[in-house]
């Protein structure tokens, strides 16, 4: 579906932080890219949203060639085009959203900065100001609530949720899993000798603990250097392939209540005791049903978004200019 939630707006700012931000600039005068009834998306807009979308593929280690640009470039100015379309849409039958809401929004996305001057740096890389900020959450929330209009109808059956089970099996196969406890000593990489031999002694003298009859649990929580120590250890259930794979081929040959020797990894020694184990299977419908309805209904919405827009094409007056690429950025120095 077309995902159309402000949620992307914090995303992308928090996409800047992680990665730098990007240098501010001197603004060139506004050139059109395209105009939708007569409102004109400009290419300094244009430009900020196709570096946020190529900075969103990076993170997700996505490959970006010169090949692939034209394609990106085309997706970006058809869904600032659609997101206009349906703005205009939402104001044409008097979708209004509230300042408050637009401050709770606001109010979310400055949260998950882990400082106020972290949030304003970012702002100014974005060469974006507050209010600037809040008329895309605006713009964003009144987009959601038109959506909701269009598609507050839509149902999903329990024959369609049990069609797309019966007709889908690969998707509803679980893999074997264990659930495991661990205790961990930390050895660094660039630890010496004598480093490791202390760590080693420690995890021998809790191994004797555990051996002796005392709780696996409590001495995770008094003694694990991991962060699932809190938990005394506990990392929940996990497949092949998810942990190291010293860990995992120790953590599989244990039956429940078992520990396992001294496990060695790249983040130092393990002592891993498995207390539950999972057989691989199939999920079974009424336990998926639920999941396979969110689904479906995803489709059907974006099938309803997808036919409002097409009307709102038919019935708008676009132009397109030539997309230029974006400057490019400085190369890096080694200074």
């Amino acid at each position: 579906m077309l995902n159309y939630t402000i949620r992307w707006i914090s995303a992308l700012l928090l996409i800047l932080v992680a990665v730098g931000g990007v240098a501010a600039q001197d603004q060139p005068k506004p050139m059109p890219v395209a105009t939708v009834n007569d409102v004109t998306i400009t290419q300094q807009n244009f430009d900020f949203e196709l570096q946020q979308t190529i900075g969103q593929m990076a993170q997700r280690g996505q490959m970006i060639g010169e090949e692939t640009l034209p394609m990106i470039r085309q997706s970006v100015l058809n869904r600032m085009i659609d997101e206009e379309l349906l703005y205009q849409d939402s104001q044409a039958k008097g979708i209004a959203v509230p300042d408050q809401r637009i401050a709770d929004e606001l109010a979310g996305i400055k949260s998950r900065f882990p400082s106020e001057a972290e949030y304003q740096t970012t702002l100014t890389a974005l060469n974006m100001s507050e209010d600037e900020l809040k008329i895309k959450i605006g713009r964003g929330l009144a987009i959601q609530q038109l959506i909701g209009t269009l598609t507050t109808d839509i149902q999903v059956t329990d024959e369609e949720k049990k069609a797309f089970y019966d007709g889908n099996p690969a998707m509803f196969q679980t893999p074997e899993q264990v659930r495991a406890r661990h205790i961990l000593i930390k050895v660094a990489p660039e630890a010496d000798e004598a480093q490791k031999k202390e760590a080693l002694q420690k995890i021998k003298d809790l191994q004797k603990k555990v051996k002796g009859g005392e709780d696996f649990a409590a001495l995770a929580e008094a003694n694990s250097e991991g962060p699932s120590s809190a938990k005394g250890g506990d990392l929940g259930y996990f497949g092949q392939g998810q942990m190291v794979k010293p860990f995992e081929e120790a953590a599989f040959a244990l039956q429940p209540g078992e520990v396992s020797d001294i496990v060695e990894t790249r983040f130092g020694y393990h002592l891993i005791k498995v207390t539950e184990r999972r057989e691989a299977g199939t999920v079974p419908f009424e336990d998926a049903k639920d999941r396979v309805g969110q689904n479906i209904r995803k489709d059907k919405e974006g099938q309803v978004v997808r036919s409002h827009l097409e009307g709102l094409r038919a019935k708008a007056q676009i132009e397109i200019q030539p997309v230029n690429p974006p400057p490019a950025a400085p190369a890096a120095s080694d200074g």
